[in-house]
């Protein structure tokens, strides 16, 4: 791990392009190296690892890397332009002010790149690079999986930034707890499988609930059954009405009133994320 997060650990050696392109064809693992030259230019570079390696103030451009890893990198300043990264990882690596132009990555594979919360704010620079790539690039499948890493690491960087200018708790805790729970439970919007998995958490929630609590629903004996629970549930949420289920207590109403709003609430969030995700 590097004790300096803009520093390469010591000792290192310092490469130019013919040594380090010498050692990629020998090796398979780069160890302790500063890249010196400028550039990094037309390669395929495939299973190597880098380990304490900086590529800090150098232009990548057309390089392809295939199942790489790279381990306590420094990419300071570095310019990646038409460069691909197929299936590799990056762990404990400083992007600052790293530019990203016509590069094709998966957002998921940077999600280890920076761990600590006090470095958040390179973190948002980094996925903020990745968005506008994604966007100029038409690269629309990775939008919604870099949206929601920016919204992530946005989060973590308001409560950094908010307790280095020595806001109390009181300041920065309820936008924060909304942020986390928007981001932990739907995703921000963006990753489908929070707000489906959440989605499926409340309905059967909601289906227990009316359950437990239907003879308090209605003033007249019934008899209650899961089915007709979840029948009950699902068109009350979706704002359909329950057909045949009218609920005729105080009690009745105010449930009534609470799975509509849930339903409106998750189901156009839901929604929303299936649009996003389809039609890109």
């Amino acid at each position: 791990m590097l004790k300096d997060f803009f520093n390469l650990n010591s000792p290192f050696e310092t490469f130019d392009s013919e040594n380090f392109l010498a050692h990629l064809l020998t090796s398979k693992h780069i160890c302790n190296v500063l890249y010196k030259p400028d550039g990094l230019v037309d390669q395929k570079i495939r299973n190597v690892v880098f380990e304490n390696v900086s590529f800090s103030k150098t232009t990548i451009e057309r390089v392809t890397f295939n199942d790489c890893t790279f381990n306590d990198c420094l990419f300071i300043g570095t310019e990646f332009s038409s460069v691909e990264f197929h299936d590799c990882k990056f762990f404990c690596c400083n992007f600052y002010k790293a530019k990203f132009s016509d590069v094709y990555a998966k957002p998921g594979q940077f999600r280890h790149a920076i761990n600590d919360k006090k470095y958040s704010n390179i973190a948002v620079s980094l996925y903020q690079q990745l968005r506008e790539n994604y966007y100029k690039e038409s690269q629309r499948e990775f939008k919604n999986e870099a949206e929601y890493f920016f919204g992530h690491w946005r989060r973590r960087n308001n409560l950094v930034q908010a307790k280095r200018k020595g806001k109390r708790w009181y300041e920065y805790f309820p936008s924060f707890a909304i942020s986390s729970i928007y981001g932990y439970l739907l995703g921000y919007g963006y990753r489908l499988r929070n707000l489906i998995a959440t989605t499926f958490l409340i309905i059967v929630a909601t289906v227990v609930t009316n359950f437990y609590f239907a003879e308090y629903l209605f003033s007249s004996a019934i008899e209650p059954s899961v089915l007709k629970t979840l029948y009950f549930t699902i068109t009350t949420m979706a704002t359909l009405g329950a057909s045949g289920y009218t609920p005729d207590t105080d009690i009745g109403y105010m449930f009534i009133v609470v799975n509509v709003c849930i339903g409106i609430s998750i189901f156009s969030a839901t929604i929303s994320a299936i649009f996003k995700k389809v039609i890109r």
